[in-house]
């Protein structure tokens, strides 16, 4: 009885720190989680443990995930890189035999876990908030310093739904839980996170559907959403109203007589025609009276400032030759050697810069065609290289190990910009029809079925149910846009909530 007290003592501070770990630091979170397995090994209890796996819906559903994925080895050839992406996926057999075979924490165990990841993920965003604002020219995906901002703002969002489940216990945990929900809130708008904010969608349409009863948790939500698009709305209407220098006939000259290059390819930002009204001559003339920083220097991922100059030019409504580079402030001027592309991404509106953003992006890919540099431009391309693997190879995949060669194959055939490039699919769903096929997908499908369509279960009512429930539909959303689970930190992230399961959970 003293050595079960002791081994569940240690499983349950193992928990609570992998929970820390998870967000923070990648060595200790390895750490954890194989001392959380030696821990299980040593402990013994073989005949529980084996009547709870033979019981457990949810770990078989990753048992065979795992199993599959070792199957698809016999196919591949690049063995090499299958083996080394079964060592990365290892936390996904591990963690959740450990957890799916040892009892649910409750109590104040629950409590202390659930505090420490809420506390670490706070801790974290504030320091990612400090360096955003005291480090010059950090870029948004690096402001997280520990692990990706996207598996981050995963994390962001569990907290967020942590806090609403916690608001009603007191007034005082009713004001802290408010502060945390904003501050999460304005932190994934500001690191531009529209997974997250996808993801939040999708929770919270969910849950007001199981409190449909509760009239005004509907009309909130319609208020929220409703006020979001209108404010999405209103961006975009004010990114396409046309400016006066847009209008029809166009000026030949400038104010110096040297002729105007009018692209006249229908690019718009800021409500100007970025490829009209510009003179390179002048442009490179009069720069170097400005500032010391040369219009040729790369910055921005390989664009030169000369690129950069002309949109900031553009986005302020000037004319690109002598007289608007002399038009800008010191400011401006400062920020076009910053690398700042458009005076909106450095205004205190982070909804308006996520919106211009994305609509920059879908702009130069409708006129140009081109992806390189826009992140969600980039998926589109890696998703349609992806499927012309999968149509090529439909049943069982090219292996585990061979998807990401046939992806970069494609990219090759399509002649993409993505050539030379290690990315990989951004996509789960697509990534593992790749390696295994439809056959793999379908078996995989009617475990998880089996395991989450229970209607005893759906029935269940537990506070603890609500937990479970969004941490699913986080993990399901979020593997439409990104590969959660090639990295450590997205698979503890897939498996560690399963330790606040319900008990009528199996």
């Amino acid at each position: 009885m003293l050595r079960a007290r002791i081994h569940r003592s240690i499983y349950i501070l193992l928990v609570i720190l992998l929970g820390g770990c998870m967000v923070c630091s990648t060595w200790a979170a390895n750490l954890v989680w194989v001392l959380m397995g030696a821990n299980w090994l040593i402990e013994g209890r073989w005949r529980e443990k084996w009547q709870m796996a033979r019981s457990s819906r949810a770990l078989h559903v990753y048992l065979a995930f795992y199993a599959i994925l070792l199957i698809g080895l016999i196919w591949t050839e690049n063995i090499g890189f299958g083996l080394s992406v079964m060592q990365v996926k290892l936390p996904l057999l591990v963690v959740p035999l450990v957890m799916l075979t040892s009892r649910p924490l409750e109590g104040r165990s629950r409590s202390s876990a659930l505090f420490v990841f809420v506390g670490t993920v706070f801790v974290v965003s504030v320091i990612s908030v400090i360096r955003m604002f005291t480090i010059p020219d950090l870029p948004y995906r690096e402001a997280v310093p520990y692990i990706s901002h996207i598996r981050f703002a995963l994390c962001c969002c569990m907290v967020i739904f942590i806090a609403w489940g916690h608001c009603r216990r007191s007034m005082a945990m009713w004001v802290l839980s408010v502060v945390i929900i904003l501050w999460m809130l304005c932190f994934l708008v500001l690191i531009r996170s529209y997974t997250a904010i996808v993801v939040l969608m999708a929770v919270s349409f969910v849950a007001v559907l199981h409190h449909r009863r509760r009239w005004w948790m509907v009309v909130l939500w319609l208020l929220v959403v409703g006020g979001m698009s209108l404010s999405v709305a209103r961006e975009v209407q004010s990114y396409y109203r046309l400016c006066p220098m847009s209008e029809l006939p166009l000026k030949e000259t400038t104010a110096g007589g040297r002729p105007y290059y009018h692209a006249c390819d229908g690019i718009v930002e800021n409500g100007n025609y970025l490829n009209n009204y510009i003179n390179i001559d002048e442009l490179r003339a009069e720069w170097p009276r400005r500032s010391k920083e040369s219009l040729a220097d790369e910055i921005n991922g390989g664009f030169c400032r000369e690129v950069v100059l002309i949109r900031y030019l553009n986005a302020c409504g000037l004319t690109k030759d002598s007289v608007g580079v002399w038009a800008m402030t010191e400011d401006d001027v400062r920020a076009v050697e910053r690398g700042v592309e458009n005076p909106v991404y450095e205004s205190g509106n982070p909804l308006r810069k996520m919106v211009y953003v994305m609509l920059f992006e879908r702009e130069n890919w409708v006129h140009t065609g081109t992806v390189s540099g826009f992140t969600m431009l980039q998926r589109f391309e890696l998703w349609r290289a992806t499927w012309k693997v999968i149509k090529e190879n439909p049943w069982v995949g090219v292996g585990t190990g061979d998807a990401v060669d046939a992806m970069h194959a494609e990219l090759v055939e399509m002649d993409s910009e993505l050539i030379g490039t290690t990315k990989r699919t951004h996509n789960e769903y697509l990534s593992l029809v790749a390696m295994v096929g439809f056959l793999g997908v379908a078996v995989l499908a009617v475990m998880f079925l089996r395991a989450v369509v229970r209607p005893k279960h759906l029935k269940n009512k537990t506070k603890h149910l609500a937990l479970i429930v969004a941490w699913l539909i986080v993990v399901l959303v979020s593997f439409l846009t990104e590969d959660t689970l090639d990295t450590l930190a997205g698979i503890l992230f897939c498996t560690w909530f399963l330790a606040f399961r319900p008990k009528t959970i199996k």
